[in-house]
């Protein structure tokens, strides 16, 4: 094989290794993988919110359920009081009369805030089931997506090795002086050679002269285009005559 040939096989697996690091970054700068990391972390604070609500909306019902045991207590204390016929004081028992009517509004009251909390305890409990099934499924998600990341990550760096084994194997077939031309090439313009399509550098996209495609036609000798410094690769099965 010949240098012109040794150098395009080296600058292919240069491209692989360059197309490898950019999909390693990708991954690890990965858009959907933060996508998820943010969900996770808003659902879970609606979670906890929800959670304190709960909690809170509970205290109160517990408190108001007390209250309204207290009021049943005092109604049934005032109605015996009433009926039992022990006090017979007229304005005693109108006093009682009114005192019933007054614990009956507030029980009524009462009643009608606890069944309120009880419907947005059902409501909370309800919102609370719906986010933590998000939350779970965002959650499996997520693994599952480290999980192929961590496959394609491996199955990449395998990939890597073997280019980087090519690349020394070719190198220590190409004379010293090409090589650090190649690099220079490589760091300055991306590419160092530039396949010959329709008689133009590829890298330029310059009319390349007759005489230089004839020249490359029946040589291995490295030719630079004129125009970019590239060196100039001629594919045989496409070269124009």
């Amino acid at each position: 094989m010949g240098t012109l040939e040794l150098l395009w096989e080296l600058q292919e697996h240069d491209n692989n290794l360059k197309d490898i690091k950019l999909k390693l970054e990708e991954i690890s700068n990965g858009k959907r993988i933060k996508e998820l990391l943010m969900g996770l972390e808003d659902t879970e604070n609606r979670l906890n919110s929800l959670e304190k609500r709960l909690e809170a909306n509970e205290y109160r019902l517990n408190k108001n359920n007390l209250i309204l045991r207290d009021l049943d207590y005092k109604l049934k204390e005032t109605e015996r009081d009433l009926y039992e016929g022990n006090i017979l004081d007229i304005k005693q028992l109108s006093y009682l009369d009114k005192e019933r009517d007054t614990i009956k509004g507030k029980i009524d009251e009462k009643e009608i805030e606890i069944l309120q909390q009880m419907e947005e305890m059902d409501s909370l409990k309800e919102e609370f089931i719906r986010i933590l099934q998000d939350f779970k499924q965002l959650k499996s998600e997520y693994i599952e997506l480290i999980e192929k990341y961590k496959f394609i990550v491996e199955d990449l760096k395998t990939k890597a090795q073997e280019e980087r084994r090519e690349k020394d194997k070719i190198s220590r077939q190409i004379q010293e002086d090409i090589l650090v031309m190649y690099a220079k090439l490589k760091n300055t313009r991306g590419n160092a050679l530039a396949e010959i399509i329709d008689n133009r550098c590829s890298g330029c996209n310059v009319l390349l002269p007759t005489i230089v495609i004839d020249k490359l036609k029946d040589t291995d000798t490295l030719i630079y285009c004129e125009n970019c410094g590239r060196i100039l690769y001629p594919n045989k099965s496409t070269l124009m005559c």
